[in-house]
């Protein structure tokens, strides 16, 4: 662990933190937005019948990873 990193990690943290709270933002309607469009493209890919399992899988873990959500290692080869 670098001291130097986590210090400036926080500062940088409590900066944008502190930033945000003058704004007016409906993190909900951002969340159901993002949700939604992923749940659409998922939906995509399950209905091409062009894809196989394995590689409807492949492109469902692409669509968590182009939102940067965490789906595990399980996929991870």
């Amino acid at each position: 662990m670098n001291i130097k990193v986590e210090l400036l990690k926080d500062y940088i943290s409590d900066f944008i933190k502190n930033r945000i709270e003058d704004f007016e933002i409906d993190a909900s309607q951002i969340a159901d937005t993002v949700a939604i469009n992923m749940l659409r493209e998922i939906q995509s890919i399950i209905k091409n019948e062009s894809y196989s399992d394995f590689d409807a899988v492949e492109e469902i873990v692409c669509v968590f990873e182009r939102n940067n959500i965490d789906f595990g290692t399980r996929h991870d080869f």
